[in-house]
């Protein structure tokens, strides 16, 4: 239920001549933290020869200077603007990037790894929401600086108030790696979690990760009957017909519809 957001290192030929037949909503080939200083142009050269698609997203290191403008550019239009941006702080940031192209056509996912660009995120949202497909939360670094313990109790806080901003702007919000890659336990659980609370996606590190995200229940089989009983019901009325409905003694208004249809088709393309 929640999109796939999978990372293969930049600089890593065997995995990413592997990328049309990796199993992910989404491909994220990453410059960044993935790849070594030294591998950083090697890293370049391989992504710019490959052809990505529609799924294909490219985290680029902006603020690192490990890269001339030129590069950049060419990276901005080798992926029609499908860009990760790491680090960013504030605004100002992200009005540098979107001035490398002229009329810029950018799908960009923000990454929201320290305390300045969670505090300022409404701003940036509010003026740039529609060129912002996502926003992920890059826990990691997050508790790196502000000392914050790594933990799904001390994190639940920052995660909701990030699903509030995203959904204000309508745009995604896309759950942080998890670095476990023997007990998948957490790792379930955090996915039930940022479905629950609205999420759209979950970034993704490890072959493993990809089937286990395809093996996690997030509605019991009570909740699966019940939400196929209403879709049958409603699963052909146009959204502007949408009226209130009572269906198994239960009240269904437009948003609940709405939600179970979006819900239902997920599935349908999910088990196709």
């Amino acid at each position: 239920m929640l999109n796939s957001y999978f990372f293969i290192p930049g600089d890593k030929q065997k995995f990413l001549a592997k990328i049309d037949i990796i199993e992910s909503d989404y491909i994220v080939i990453d410059l960044e933290d993935a790849v070594a200083l030294e591998n950083k142009n090697e890293a370049f050269d391989l992504v710019m020869s490959l052809i990505p698609n529609e799924s294909h997203f490219v985290r680029i290191p902006f603020f690192d200077k490990c890269y001339s403008e030129e590069q950049l550019v060419k990276l901005l239009q080798h992926f029609e603007g499908r860009i990760v941006v790491p680090k960013l702080r504030e605004l100002s940031e992200l009005k540098q990037i979107m001035e490398l192209v002229p009329q810029p056509d950018l799908r960009m996912i923000i990454l929201v790894e320290n305390p300045i660009c969670f505090i300022n995120l409404p701003d940036i949202l509010n003026r740039y929401s529609s060129y912002i497909q996502g926003v992920g939360f890059g826990s990691h670094d997050f508790c790196s600086i502000t000392g914050i313990k790594h933990t799904f109790e001390n994190l639940s806080h920052y995660k909701r108030q990030l699903v509030l901003y995203t959904k204000a702007f309508n745009v995604d919000y896309i759950d942080g790696v998890d670095l476990d890659l023997k007990d998948f336990t957490q790792f379930k659980n955090e996915c039930v979690f940022a479905f629950e609370i609205g999420s759209s996606g979950k970034f993704l590190i490890h072959p493993s990760q990809i089937e286990a995200l395809k093996s996690v229940k997030f509605i019991t089989d009570a909740e699966m009957e019940q939400l196929k009983a209403v879709y049958e019901k409603i699963k052909n009325i146009p959204e502007d017909s949408i009226e209130v409905y009572t269906i198994n003694d239960k009240v269904y208004e437009k948003p609940h519809i709405l939600r179970i249809k979006y819900l239902m088709e997920k599935v349908q393309r999910n088990t196709n």
